[in-house]
């Protein structure tokens, strides 16, 4: 008798594995091509470090233009001061300037821009964040003002001088134009340059902390000023890690503007409190140690505020929206 075929040897069985393999995709009696693997993603055009300081350092020498004297050398002679550019032209020079400020790094297209838009964290905020802006600044308003009765015990005040920003104070216009400028311009271009290059750079190399912590020292250092670097480290400490946990400059320029405007606003509504006025308050212990633990006390509340942001970061909506796909 004949044995029946094996599985192996049925016609249908044979045909099937002699066939060549067809899909959707392919014609009868193709066979299908393996997926092709996935290439690495190119890496992100960015120009040289000596190119963005470079930048930065015009945006720096067009930024004090608008309130920089024509007559420095006159004024130590007991000149009146002559600005470069009359105040109510100045007003309009800096809004200008800032807006073609905003334009060059955040609007302009082109081989950078994702470049830029990477560094500098062009992002929209997150709701948590937003909300928290307003309590984070009032500590950090409480903080400075403290600071100004705490830090005389151990930093030496600077000596109140005539300099040309106290003159152009004076002039029509003057206040409005050292508004924009302090307000507007100001942070702006160190937002961008220490929360946004700077800081960029060292989290790449380093742990987040590390990062923001190195940039605030450096934020500090650069006004040059020993009896405000306490607080400049303390505000870089806020906007760095405001920064980082929402991966968005603009919390940080808003809160530079606050910063900015409350120290402005402060020494022009009460300019009779001079570095006399605040030593003694320093050395007075009614008054002292008030203003140290409201000090103490908002520093904490900075850290619990912080921290709830990074935390409702999580809960938040995504961040991976940025300004140019909103707009």
């Amino acid at each position: 008798m004949t044995e029946p075929p094996t599985p192996q040897e049925t016609p249908q069985m044979t045909q099937s594995v002699m066939e060549p393999t067809t899909t959707p995709f392919t014609e009868p009696g193709m066979a299908a091509e393996p997926a092709p693997e996935h290439e690495p993603a190119p890496a992100l055009p960015r120009p040289e470090w000596w190119q963005t300081v470079g930048a930065f350092l015009l945006w720096t020498v067009l930024h004090s233009m608008s309130v920089f004297p024509a007559n420095p050398l006159a004024m130590r002679n007991g000149a009146p001061l002559q600005p470069v550019i009359p105040p109510l032209a100045g007003l309009f020079y800096n809004l200008a300037l800032a807006a073609l400020f905003v334009w060059w790094f955040v609007v302009r297209g082109g081989r950078l821009a994702s470049y830029r838009r990477e560094t500098f964290r062009l992002r929209v905020p997150p709701r948590a964040a937003m909300v928290r802006l307003p309590m984070i600044a009032a500590a950090v308003v409480v903080a400075v003002y403290a600071s100004l009765v705490v830090v005389p015990r151990f930093i030496p005040i600077p000596h109140d001088r005539d300099d040309p920003l106290t003159a152009f104070l004076q002039l029509p216009f003057g206040i409005a134009t050292v508004v924009t400028l302090a307000a507007v311009l100001v942070p702006l271009l160190e937002e961008f340059l220490f929360r946004g290059w700077l800081q960029s750079r060292l989290e790449r190399r380093f742990a987040p902390g590390t990062a923001i912590i190195a940039t605030a020292v450096i934020f500090g250092l650069a006004h040059f000023q020993l009896f405000g670097l306490p607080v400049r480290v303390i505000f870089g400490l806020t906007a760095g890690y405001l920064a980082w946990s929402t991966r968005s400059i603009w919390p940080g320029v808003i809160l530079h503007a606050i910063y900015n405007g409350m120290l402005l606003g402060g020494g022009t509504a009460a300019p009779g409190i001079d570095e006399h006025v605040l030593q003694r308050w320093a050395n007075t212990p009614s008054i002292f140690w008030p203003s140290a633990a409201a000090f103490f006390l908002s520093c904490l509340a900075l850290v619990a505020l912080l921290r709830s942001v990074g935390r409702a970061r999580v809960a938040d909506e995504p961040l991976h929206t940025s300004l140019a796909s909103a707009a």
